[in-house]
């Protein structure tokens, strides 16, 4: 996924995915703005701050 980002010259992206009946991942798209504010509250993980971080040079 890095590599992806890194060859779009993006930041930030949000890859979307879906799972086939036979359990195999397709790729769908990845979205330079894309939500993730629901994974963020039904896991309690720091997302906004990690991103906030990195635009802010913290995580360079």
């Amino acid at each position: 996924m890095q590599r992806m980002l890194d060859r779009l010259g993006l930041p930030y992206g949000a890859f979307d995915f879906v799972v086939t009946p036979e359990g195999q991942w397709r790729f769908l798209e990845v979205n330079p703005s894309g939500q993730y504010g629901f994974i963020e509250q039904a896991t309690g993980l720091r997302i906004t701050a990690a991103i906030c971080d990195y635009l802010e040079g913290a995580g360079q």
